[in-house]
């Protein structure tokens, strides 16, 4: 009986792993071929197999009905509704809290984009030409600073003066006496202790931001003012 040939010990390893490759290569054209001539239809039925075997095919994003869309609207009015209710909640508060102060004019109530304004001339909180709180007055920011207890969001605090320059040992400018008005406003806010520190913020702005031209005793007096602005959250 013949001996069975033995393989050649110097044939090169790399061939084995190349005929490998040229074999699944051949599966790949053939693969390719049988795609190209099936119909929509067909292909359709073996791109989820695909799909699923190699993780290639990505499913298209399905756009939106107009049912769809029309089904996020109300889930947009409660937010706004809530937004006005914390307007009206806050505006309530401010209301029965300084009805006093209103009714005569020292406190004016308003409401600009995301914020409701308290606002109150530097005549009743300061002594002419200082940013010591008026004594009379104390009581008043007092009341103030409980309602802002049970706001959320930032407190702005800003003061303002009239186009009149001052110059004197304290202050160099109006930017020094409006912006010194503001911090006396923040400090005597928080002096009981209930509202966090971090919520407010103190500025002066000088005569740059007038409620009404300074060219009268009337208006200089109206310009003359500091503003705590409460922030209404968004959600």
């Amino acid at each position: 009986m013949s001996e069975r040939p033995k393989l050649r010990q110097d044939t090169p390893r790399w061939m084995v792993t190349y005929a490998d490759l040229m074999a699944l290569l051949l599966c790949l054209f053939v693969l390719l071929l049988s795609f190209s001539e099936v119909d929509s239809e067909s292909f359709r039925k073996n791109a989820g197999p695909i799909n699923e075997a190699f993780g290639i095919l990505k499913k298209t994003p399905e756009t939106p009905s107009p049912q769809q869309v029309t089904a996020l609207i109300p889930n947009i009015r409660p937010i706004q509704q809530e937004r006005v209710r914390d307007v009206d909640r806050i505006l309530d508060l401010l209301e029965e809290t300084l009805v006093v102060e209103i009714a005569e004019k020292i406190i004016n109530l308003d409401v600009t984009d995301n914020y409701v304004v308290i606002r109150f001339p530097g005549r009743v909180a300061f002594p002419s030409g200082t940013a010591r709180i008026a004594g009379d007055f104390t009581p008043t920011l007092e009341k103030i600073g409980r309602v802002l207890a049970q706001t959320e969001g930032e407190i702005l605090v800003a003061g303002h003066t009239d186009s009149t320059p001052i110059s004197t040992s304290q202050f160099r400018s109006n930017w020094d006496l409006s912006t010194a008005r503001a911090v006396s406003v923040v400090h005597q806010v928080l002096a009981d202790g209930i509202i966090d520190p971090s919520r407010l913020t103190a500025q002066g702005f000088a005569d740059t931001r007038s409620l009404a031209p300074n060219d009268t005793t009337e208006n200089r007096s109206l310009n003359r003012r500091v503003e705590i602005s409460v922030e209404i959250p968004t959600f």
